[in-house]
């Protein structure tokens, strides 16, 4: 009950901001329409001398007051008298207030000086579209983003124990329910397969446009597609537990906090608008009693000047852009931020340290070569198809061909003793090597072409055939494709590249010459990896770790800044910063790229925004920028912002691949 109330809650969120882009186009258009004739009245030679009349111009500026922008006058009350903290609406709102009010006390007097009510419009106006342009923006940014709400399947095949099938709602799924996945189906929930082979498109998830084939009692996703046939599969994550909705979730954190910059701008907002209320309160004073003596039109108009040019928008719009977009293009690639902190911790990272097994390499082990007759090759593959030991997988994966069916009689497997079966009268056993050698028979000269060979692969699988061990396969963890690439990438940013594992010496020696790193560790404990992480961070240095296991917790608390893979173990994800979605160590590099150019975006938002009122605030002080035209030079401003952000958005970012 709980899922399906969420679920009507995000599709309700969606039909509310459809209906509020309406209602805030309907009133921006009302406010440029009624306020076009009150500029127009300010030009000397226009022929409708009728728009002067302070009348009509009264009846134009309250109907832009009370009904488009009576959401600024709200928001002032709400920091005035319930949250007590002056903000942005408490400018735009006593600006307004205070051009329009002098205006009303002009007409009534009645005394021959300038109107203000142009400049009240216009305020609302310009604030009007200024937001209108942001929130579509904002939600050109977040459809990325909501795509991922519609990936979710919306319904399941439930299974029961008589086979029969249900169509239920995928919300009503509940662990260990056991469901089929037809053809073109997408996957209802996270779960692993139980009966039958997938061959699953999870571009989605990863970005490859390739088939995953996945078989028995290999973990599959929700929201990616059955491209293969009909499969059946036990559920074992659901509902906020997924991946996908985990994803949703920490997107939507991110964009809900603040970083350290935002909270340094928020501190100083809070002060901004005091600040600025007591400017104006002195340079009335200052104009009224000293340079333009009893000239109370000329006081006002500079103070409501210093008020208007002073509204902070372009700040309150500068960092949640930013980290929108930035946000945005992360998870495109397959990076998903979880925390704001990131954007101030990884810029000024020092160095990084690799775990090997799964973040280096892919944690699956491939056959590199196999040694002895190509005719045993059936009989190998035909009796490991018989092995439930993971390492049977890796090696039924290697013969991508077909090959000739063969029936074992007699197959015996035993935890450590491998798999043995009988044909044709002969005796066919797959064991580690290294047990083989003291009982089987082996060609001289094939033990010493395995001893020669031997150090590239620290596990040795033996195919005995009566007594005598004919063929050996050489397995080992495979590296990652852009490993090489990525070490590269950081030493060229100046980073420090190390690589710390918990395997032998030789096999961490050989993966770190082939990738490029010249720091590495091996056997090392859980323990030990946080230790010299500490090590690391001793010399002055920020460090980063990139880790995908439950060994990799202690190292992950212990760095500055964490990165986990993830396929890796929940509460290594948990521990981390980032988690890089896509399967891809480039990935990381690509993280590096995005939260540098994003913390970029933020400064330059930050520069233009306080620029902006580091110039113009004095400025219009001595006079020299009129409220009307302080209005636009606003507006500017926030233009200046929203147009920064937008081309960071369409912006392709050059990750130097």
């Amino acid at each position: 009950m709980q899922r399906s109330q969420q679920q009507v809650k995000i599709n309700l969120v969606k039909t509310k901001l459809t209906k509020r882009e309406k209602r805030q186009l309907g009133e921006m258009i009302i406010a440029i329409i009624l306020t076009i004739p009150l500029l127009l009245s300010m030009i000397p030679v226009f022929p409708f001398t009728y728009l002067t009349n302070p009348w009509l111009q009264l009846v134009l500026a309250t109907i832009v007051i009370v009904y488009p922008g009576r959401g600024y006058y709200k928001n002032m009350y709400n920091e005035i008298f319930r949250w007590h903290q002056l903000e942005m609406n408490t400018l735009i709102g006593l600006g307004t207030l205070l051009a329009y009010g002098y205006s009303i006390y002009l007409i009534i007097t009645p005394q021959h000086y300038h109107l203000f009510f142009e400049t009240a419009a216009t305020i609302i106006t310009i604030l009007l579209i200024g937001n209108f342009v942001s929130n579509r923006i904002q939600k050109k940014v977040s459809q990325g983003i909501e795509q991922i709400v519609t990936l979710k399947a919306d319904e399941a095949n439930l299974v029961d124990k008589n086979k029969n099938i249900k169509v239920i709602n995928t919300n009503d799924v509940q662990v260990n329910d056991q469901l089929l996945v037809r053809k073109g189906e997408k996957i209802p929930v996270d779960g692993v397969i139980i009966e039958g082979i997938g061959y699953l498109n999870e571009a989605m998830l990863t970005g490859e446009t390739k088939l995953i084939e996945k078989q028995l009692g290999d973990e599959i996703i929700g929201g990616t597609v059955n491209a293969g046939e009909a499969f059946y599969m036990e559920a074992k994550k659901v509902g906020s537990e997924t991946v996908l909705a985990n994803i949703l979730k920490k997107v939507q954190e991110i964009q809900s906090q603040k970083p350290k910059l935002q909270r340094i701008a928020d501190r100083i907002a809070k002060w901004f608008t005091p600040f600025i209320l007591l400017v104006a309160v002195i340079a009335f004073v200052v104009q009224y009693f000293h340079f333009y003596p009893n000239d109370l039109s000329h006081a006002i108009n500079i103070a409501i000047a210093v008020i208007v040019i002073a509204c902070p928008c372009a700040l309150g719009i500068a960092t949640p852009l930013a980290v929108a977009i930035g946000t945005n293009k992360a998870v495109k690639e397959g990076v998903l931020f979880n925390n704001a902190e990131v954007f101030e911790k990884i810029t000024k990272l020092d160095a990084i340290a690799f775990d090997k097994t799964g973040t280096i390499t892919t944690g699956e082990l491939t056959i590199k070569r196999i040694l002895g007759p190509v005719d045993n090759y059936p009989y190998i593959y035909n009796l490991e198809k018989l092995s439930s030991h993971p390492i049977a997988k890796s090696i039924i994966r290697y013969f991508s061909t077909p090959l000739p069916e063969i029936k074992f009689s007699n197959v015996s497997e035993t935890a450590g003793l491998g798999i043995s079966g009988q044909y044709d009268n002969q005796e066919y056993l797959l064991t580690s090597y290294k047990k083989t050698l003291t009982t089987y028979y082996i060609d001289p000269s094939l033990k010493a072409e395995v001893e020669r060979l031997a150090t590239d692969s620290p596990i040795l699988i033996a195919l005995v055939v009566n007594n005598t061990i004919s063929n050996v396969l050489f397995l080992a963890d495979t590296i990652r494709e852009d490993a090489k690439q990525t070490i590269a990438n950081f030493k060229k940013h100046g980073i420090g590249v190390y690589m710390i594992s918990g395997d032998n010496l030789a096999t961490t020696a050989r993966i770190a010459k082939e990738v490029g790193i010249t720091n590495y560790y091996a056997n090392v404990s859980p323990i030990d990896k946080a230790n010299i992480i500490k090590e690391i961070q001793s010399n002055n240095k920020t460090v980063g770790y990139v880790g995908d296991g439950i060994n990799d917790i202690v190292a992950l608390e212990q760095s500055d800044f964490g990165i986990s893979m993830g396929q890796g173990s929940e509460v290594a994800i948990q521990a981390s910063d980032i988690t890089i979605i896509k399967p891809d160590i480039f990935n990381i590099y690509k993280a590096l790229v995005a939260t540098k150019l994003t913390r970029k975006i933020i400064w330059w938002n930050f520069f233009w925004a306080f620029g902006y009122n580091l110039v113009t605030i004095p400025l219009a002080i001595v006079g020299f920028i009129p409220p009307i035209v302080g209005a636009i030079v606003m507006g500017v401003s926030d233009i200046t912002v929203l147009t920064n952000s937008l081309i960071f958005y369409l912006r392709k970012v050059n990750f130097d691949k």
